[in-house]
């Protein structure tokens, strides 16, 4: 649940008072509601429960956090994500993927490997959805053009780097009005698509992958996701004990769908 205009808005002149604008025409999920959703990928399956935990001030506007429990094979990931409205708007925090985190983690655990530098650039940066529903709305980004990470280390004495890029394109709405187990919603459905490169140097050479996902996704207001499907090409890089990096390419389809709102 991909779910995602940095927070620098105090210079930022908005027509929206300072109690913030009517979420009902957002897709900003309803406070006091929770929203439960099927997920299937690939013959697996799982649930997600998402809803607002809080929300807090920032510049004069509101932002509130959207609060998600990913439920599959038995474990629980939470997730958290900024979103807001502003200028006819919805703003959805893009968050670092989990995958990076991961690449750290395996190289400190790794013998004979060092991590000299981790670094983050083109964050903060949001996921924007135009609050009206037609056609021809936009989903957009709104921040720096690409989001990244660069990693250096060291691995058995030879200085190695890896960097991550991720880049949305930005999609078009089409209106449809959609059934759901949770009833019949009249919607936005936004297509778009990311797309991810990773380089990878070692004393091996230099190995560049690169994956894409494609996305579709309906929103409704006061929901927010009603349904989502996405087709990918996940690229992944794994660096070996050797200094060897192997890449990983996997192919998944996945389906979200709103089937209660408690």
């Amino acid at each position: 649940m991909l779910l995602a205009a940095a927070l620098m808005v105090s210079c930022t002149k908005s027509s929206e008072k300072k109690d913030g604008p009517d979420v009902s025409k957002t897709f900003i999920p309803a406070q006091n509601k929770k929203f439960v959703y099927d997920i299937q990928t690939d013959g697996s399956t799982g649930t997600a429960t998402q809803w607002i935990s809080g929300q807090k001030d920032s510049s004069g506007i509101k932002v509130y956090n959207l609060h998600s429990e990913i439920e599959s094979s038995g474990t629980t990931m939470p997730l958290d994500n900024k979103i807001f409205t502003l200028n006819g708007k919805t703003y959805n925090e893009i968050k670092v993927p989990e995958a990076w985190n991961y690449v750290i983690t395996l190289l400190n655990n790794m013998p004979n490997t060092t991590v000299t530098k981790a670094e983050l650039f083109g964050f903060p940066a949001y996921m924007t959805m135009e609050n009206v529903i037609k056609n021809g709305s936009v989903l957009s980004l709104d921040g720096p053009l690409q989001q990244g990470q660069r990693i250096d280390y060291i691995s058995n004495g030879d200085q190695c780097s890896m960097v991550q890029n991720i880049m949305l394109e930005s999609g078009t709405s089409v209106v449809e009005t959609i059934q759901v187990p949770a009833g019949s919603f009249v919607c936005n459905k936004f297509s778009y698509a990311y797309y991810n490169e990773i380089t990878s140097t070692t004393r091996y050479g230099t190995l560049v992958g690169n994956g894409e996902e494609q996305i579709d996704v309906w929103v409704a207001h006061g929901i927010g996701i009603v349904k989502q499907q996405s087709s990918a090409r996940l690229v992944t890089m794994v660096p070996l004990p050797t200094g060897e990096v192997r890449e990983v390419v996997s192919l998944t389809n996945s389906s979200t769908t709103l089937k209660d709102i408690q």
